[in-house]
């Protein structure tokens, strides 16, 4: 039995982050399930509906929300880092290397989405692997993780609990971190959500070479009190008033694919006071022949104008590409051909929601990378005041006007320019650097030259 009544305890820790983070896991979930577009049955779709209309409120499911959150995401790209031990506009190879040896060239867009669509992701920056030969980095989901941050120092974690469910061991495993060490607690795995802290035992304890919480939150829209947002989470209506007038789309194509058609003006019994049977009178067939007397009136049902419907859904797709600053391209293909004045205000919408996440997630990037450095022993490079980020610029221009700006660049040095106007990676301006300077030297010398 885990002891949790001594305060800050680590039986303490472990059944106050335990209980938030099963708290949290509905609004996760329900985050996640609009960022993969599977939000679209309505609240109403119990048991009681028939099968044929679930398959229409699947239909209605369109996942514009994964289109806001990459526009923003495919902007966000760490480049390098600089550190106080290498000051090079390139960037500090070590910290590279560290970065690489991790896969976040690649990987880093699991964080960057995952606290988009989320509202929040993590890193443990654990110690030094000798397969990678680097600290070992791993992205964590907000699901099965969580971290409680120093009231005075947001990014200061004080600590972060992991759970594991594993369903292949039979055990779950909790992962408590506090400063300077790690718990973990075990219990017998149950299908489902993580239990509370009644099940678990303690199982070891491993010391760290640092006395920090190695844990690192990304949140990108934070706020002073409470829970930060995700990237679409206070537009979700949009999103459901989209699916809805979709749906209700769908339904009345189906009813008008299959025409509703009456008789009026016949008579509902025969002269010997039977009920006329007109399912019998009205058989279906090529050699079907309908006996009706001279008042009978035959009625169908005609067709709908769905141009109102679609174009309601336009408008709603249009509000929520200007809540979530969306360039309209992204959401309709056609809208490419709007003015280039209001092309070019609707990207710099992007640029700057771009900017402010870049921001709020360059701090995270530095702190996790600070965390490395310590890990490794490097302590000159671990100096957070000196750690930045090198973002590629979040603004796309054509080569066309790349070249117009190189053009004018008088003033400007030949690695500025490189970096600001072609927008070239550290590693592609290094890369060139070399190949000018080995064109030099096979380039003849000038005829008549004083060797």
């Amino acid at each position: 039995m885990i002891e949790t009544s001594v305060p800050l305890s680590p039986g303490w820790w472990l059944k106050r982050l335990m209980g938030r983070l099963i708290e949290r896991q509905p609004r996760y979930d329900l985050l996640e399930s609009y960022a993969d577009g599977t939000n679209g049955i309505p609240a109403y779709a119990d048991a009681a509906v028939r099968d044929a209309a679930r398959r229409l409120m699947a239909m209605s499911r369109t996942n514009f929300a994964e289109l806001a959150i990459e526009a923003t995401r495919e902007r966000m790209d760490p480049l390098g880092f600089r550190t106080g031990a290498q000051a090079d506009d390139l960037g500090d190879k070590e910290a590279w290397r560290i970065y690489q040896a991790n896969g976040l060239d690649a990987d880093h867009k699991l964080i960057d989405y995952t606290a988009l669509a989320l509202s929040m992701a993590y890193v443990i920056v654990g110690v030094v692997d000798p397969e990678i030969g680097a600290p070992l980095i791993t992205v964590e989901d907000p699901r099965e993780m969580i971290a409680e941050v120093d009231p005075a120092r947001r990014r200061k974690v004080t600590a972060a609990l992991k759970v594991v469910d594993n369903d292949i061991t039979g055990y779950d495993i909790a992962y408590l971190h506090l400063p300077g060490y790690v718990v973990r607690a075990a219990t017998e795995h149950r299908e489902g959500s993580f239990s509370d802290v009644s099940g678990w035992d303690w199982v070891d304890v491993q010391r760290l070479p640092i006395d920090d919480v190695p844990v690192v939150p990304f949140a990108y829209r934070p706020r002073v009190r409470g829970l930060p947002k995700g990237e679409i989470e206070p537009h979700l209506p949009i999103l459901d008033r989209i699916n809805y007038t979709i749906l209700n789309r769908l339904e009345i194509m189906t009813l008008q694919a299959f025409r509703q058609r009456a008789v009026k003006g016949v008579p509902t019994t025969n002269p010997d006071g039977t009920e006329v049977d007109y399912d019998e009178l009205f058989r279906q067939g090529p050699g079907a022949i309908w006996t009706l007397p001279a008042s009978a009136e035959l009625w169908e049902s005609g067709a709908l104008d769905l141009s109102p419907v679609r174009e309601s859904v336009k408008d709603d797709v249009r509000d929520f590409a200007a809540v979530t600053r969306t360039p309209l391209s992204y959401m309709f293909p056609d809208a490419a051909g709007q003015s280039a004045e209001g092309a070019s205000l609707t990207r710099e919408g992007l640029v700057f929601k771009t900017r402010d996440r870049m921001g709020q997630a360059g701090e995270s990037y530095e702190q996790m990378m600070s965390l490395a450095f310590r890990q490794a022993g490097d302590i000159e490079r671990a100096s957070r005041a000196d750690l930045e980020v090198i973002w590629a610029p979040p603004e796309r221009y054509t080569l066309t006007e790349k070249g117009q700006a190189a053009s004018q660049s008088e003033g400007l040095s030949r690695r500025f320019v490189q970096e600001k106007i072609w927008q070239l990676t550290p590693q592609e301006i290094a890369r060139n650097e070399a190949e000018l300077e080995a064109e030099k030297l096979l380039e003849p010398e000038p005829v008549g030259a004083v060797g």
